[in-house]
């Protein structure tokens, strides 16, 4: 398919926005480097001033089972980030288009139509690998923001519940067992099928003392701008502004904060997520390091995600056309497995 040029694409944005501009430049690399849903996203100069505008496709995550945004969804997303400003979290402040609505749509020269959001840019720089500080920094802000949601009652999101997409991707993997494969490549998976079914069967068990409905956001290392000084000073992300409740969100949190050497390692540290945990619970004790579903959660979170579910896909596809690829079928398995142990092994 013809591919439109991005100027073209993000001109045409801006003017949607209605704005009386004379220049505009365009960063020439894509601020995109994770993700698949698809979005463009660039940093942008306006007469000057600096922006960031995201441009989503009309289809999300097409290639993913993930589940699709929509236009009403988007909307309470933008409108909570306006709230959660009023609130005192630095969250990026979106520029509005004109008729008090939230988001511009264009049709590109190709016929795509796309979603247009607009923000004032943040200055800052990404942390990937965690201190002590940096954790608890984390623990801090998301405690503020899942308590600010309590307050929140005019925007309401559909409950989130991540052990759903886990069951059905659970169910994908076991259709892999029918396929050609030798038989200790088929045991291999086999037992980390029924490990991911045990933590499953923890993670629906939803009568916690813990369990809490909130409003979050996706608060990965990507997403948090911090100053010379370590201090947060912007969240930059709003696609995943939903419900869920505490103990899901801080399973992702834990995965992701408890990382010491950057976002493709998988060394983690005990004492970065006690300091998240820590800092999180202050000065009241709302989650427990001993429940049993955030130990589940937070296994499904590091070794039951999409990059797992995909790769492990593709190196079974990749084996039946070359069989000394279940060699390297069977160390991934086992990668992901030493993996959950040392994740597990964060809250003991």
């Amino acid at each position: 398919m013809e591919q439109t040029n991005p100027f073209t694409l993000i001109n045409q944005a801006v003017m949607s926005y209605d704005l009386d501009f004379q220049s505009l430049e365009v960063e020439p690399v894509s601020l995109t480097t994770y993700g698949k849903h698809g979005d463009l996203h660039y940093k942008i100069l306006i007469d000057g001033h600096p922006y960031s505008i995201r441009l989503l496709p009309k289809k999300r995550y097409i290639e993913s089972s993930l589940p699709q945004s929509t236009s009403d969804i988007l909307t309470l997303q933008l409108r909570y980030t306006d709230y959660l400003r009023t609130q005192g979290i630095p969250f990026m402040e979106r520029v509005k288009p004109a008729n008090e609505a939230f988001f511009t749509t264009i049709t590109d020269p190709v016929g795509l139509h796309w979603t247009c959001c607009l923000f004032h840019w943040m200055d800052g720089h990404h942390v990937t690998a965690n201190t002590i500080h940096t954790a608890a920094r984390m623990g801090t802000l998301a405690r503020q923001l899942h308590d600010v949601s309590l307050h929140q009652h005019d925007i309401c999101f559909p409950y989130i519940d991540h052990t759903i997409v886990y069951q059905r991707w659970l169910g994908d993997l076991q259709r892999l067992l029918v396929s050609r494969m030798p038989e200790s490549a088929r045991n291999s998976l086999q037992e980390y099928l029924n490990l991911a079914q045990y933590h499953l069967d923890t993670a629906k068990y939803h009568q916690s003392p813990s369990f809490q409905p909130v409003i979050s956001t996706d608060l990965n290392s990507l997403n948090i701008l911090w100053n010379q000084n370590q201090q947060i000073i912007g969240i930059v992300d709003h696609e995943h502004i939903g419900a869920t409740d505490r103990v899901q969100d801080l399973a992702w949190l834990i995965k992701w904060y408890a990382r010491t050497e950057g976002i493709g390692s998988h060394d983690v540290s005990g004492r970065l997520a006690k300091s998240l945990l820590t800092h999180y619970n202050s000065p009241t004790v709302l989650v427990s390091q001993d429940d049993p579903r955030l130990a589940a959660l937070l296994w499904l979170s590091g070794c039951f995600n999409l990059h797992f579910v995909e790769r492990t896909k593709q190196l079974a596809f990749d084996a039946e056309n070359n069989p000394i690829g279940y060699d390297q079928f069977r160390l991934h398995l086992q990668t992901y497995r030493l993996r959950g142990e040392r994740l597990v092994g964060l809250l003991t």
